[in-house]
Order: structure tokens, then C-alpha cells, then sequence
């Protein structure tokens, strides 16, 4: 298989790659990997007139990233062959601090919450701590119906306030 990558795209996979402590090849066998053996990964195609050269018309392609990250376990000889010889590597984020009711401007170091507008500005001006619980569809559409029924609707102001008066019940039986 032959690739050609120029310009911008081969500069930022060589830093992408440095980061992680890869060869391109390496790092593109990764990503590629991840993609197509993850579910959702698509490529879509259209029309796109603006691109005609020589009578012939151009597309537009828009990947669409898997729906979940992927999750790679590389064994010595993959290692072997993928790792660059420096001695970066690149960890992942932390989830034990980033919903700590009490940030300040500071805490926030890692790029990946850094260059994520809402949750950064979310975490800090708020500075509320969060409870998030998932449901699955059925107990989630029972709930729902719960709601509207002892309230009238299931907006989102509404079910937080039912939240709110759940949490506040359970504190005060445990007092």
C-alpha cells in the first residue's frame, strides 16, 4: 500500500506521531486500526461541483469518528516495530479531578479539557459538582413518566428539581 501525505497533514501527524512517542507509520497504522474496527467509523461521499478539473467532478468525503475511542493493546513485536526513538509519550487524561466542585482558573492543564470551550468554562464558572446517572430506555421512559406525571412535564428544569428533592429525601433519612 502506497500513501502520499503532504504539507500540513504530514507535519502535524510527525508531531502527532512525537507525541505519542511513534513512528508515522506507526501512529497511522494505530489510528487506522481504531477507525475501521470501531463501530460508526464512515466515510460519506458527495458531489462537490466546485472541485471540477478536466471535465472531471470533484467530492467531498466526510469521515465520521467511531462512537466510541478506540482502545489499543500493542504486543513487543508491534511495539518493536512502531516505537520512534525518542522517549516521549503522551498520557492520557485523568478523570479522578475534572468535575471537583471547587475548580479555580489553573487547574485545568491537560489540552484535551483545556480546548474543550464548554467544559472548561462549565467546570470553572460554575464550579458545581456533578452527578451524572445513566439509564437504560425502559427505566429511563418509566422515569420519565414519573416525572410528568407527579409534575406535569419532564422538562429539564423539572427533573432537576425531582433530582434535587430525591437527593435531599435520601440525605435527610440518613441524618
Amino acid at each position: 500500500m502506497d500513501v502520499d501525505f503532504k504539507g500540513d497533514t504530514l507535519e502535524n501527524m510527525k508531531k502527532l506521531a512525537e507525541e505519542a512517542g511513534l513512528t508515522p507509520e506507526g501512529l497511522i497504522e494505530v489510528v487506522m486500526q481504531q477507525f475501521v474496527d470501531n463501530k460508526g467509523a464512515r466515510v460519506y461521499t458527495g458531489r462537490w461541483t466546485g472541485g471540477e478539473v478536466d471535465g472531471v467532478k470533484g467530492f467531498r468525503y466526510v469521515p465520521q469518528w467511531p462512537f466510541r475511542p478506540g482502545f489499543k493493546e500493542a504486543t513487543g513485536d508491534e511495539v518493536k516495530k512502531w516505537k520512534s526513538d525518542s522517549k516521549k509519550f503522551r498520557k492520557h487524561p485523568t478523570g479522578e479531578w475534572p468535575f471537583y466542585p471547587r475548580l479555580k482558573e489553573g487547574d485545568i492543564e491537560h489540552e484535551y479539557w483545556n480546548t474543550k470551550k464548554m467544559y472548561h468554562q462549565s467546570l470553572i464558572n460554575d464550579r458545581k459538582g456533578r452527578i451524572v446517572h445513566l439509564m437504560d430506555g425502559d427505566r429511563y421512559d418509566a422515569f420519565l413518566d414519573t416525572v410528568k406525571k407527579r409534575k406535569g412535564n419532564f422538562w429539564n428544569t423539572t427533573i432537576d428539581a425531582v433530582m434535587i428533592e430525591a437527593i435531599d429525601d435520601w440525605m435527610a433519612k440518613e441524618e
